[in-house]
């Protein structure tokens, strides 16, 4: 089984549609990137978009912009990453369960 790094995905692969641009697929069948799991990167990406429009679609029923709001709430996390982080090193120092912890101490962030 080929395993694809995730940072080659996100760099160009896929049109707006969720279907892979021809050169991503000429360039994968180069590197050894079988057809089925081509097939199955387009699939899973083309599944990922229905649902983003799906829930668009539902969003702007009530009057919400889908992709504004998930943006809205990214930006949120990334203002608070830090405050979250310095609570964390501050909930170690007094020795409460790491189950507890927002973020796994082991990771180097």
């Amino acid at each position: 089984m080929l395993i694809i790094p995730t940072l080659m995905l996100s760099l160009v692969e896929f049109n707006p549609d969720g279907s892979l641009r021809p050169e991503y697929v000429e360039y994968a069948r180069q590197i050894g990137i079988s057809e089925s799991a081509l097939a199955q990167l387009e699939w899973r990406k083309k599944m990922e978009v229905d649902d983003y429009n799906e829930m668009s679609a539902a969003h702007v029923e009530q009057g919400i912009n889908f992709g504004e709001w998930l943006m809205e709430g990214r930006i949120g996390n990334s203002r608070t990453y830090v405050q979250r982080r310095q609570q964390m090193e501050q909930d170690l120092r007094n020795f409460e369960p790491e189950d507890s912890l927002p973020f796994d101490k082991d990771t180097s962030y």
